[in-house]
């Protein structure tokens, strides 16, 4: 939407954020067709230290 707005070509964006124009378009096309960039597969990083990150957070408010 920033592009949009400011009216900036796609080419340019791409090269001010560092990313290739061949990825952005790629992954405007499959936000185009509402499907799901990646699979859905569980994240354990996450699910294994959600417990203690909740203690912790519980322990020290601030």
């Amino acid at each position: 939407m920033i592009r949009v707005e400011a009216g900036m070509p796609t080419a340019r964006f791409c090269r001010l954020v560092g990313v290739p124009e061949r990825t952005w378009r790629r992954h405007q096309a499959r936000a185009r067709q509402d499907t799901q960039a990646r699979g859905s597969w569980p994240r354990p990083a996450r699910a294994r230290v959600r417990d203690a990150a909740r203690r912790h957070a519980l322990e020290h408010p601030a």
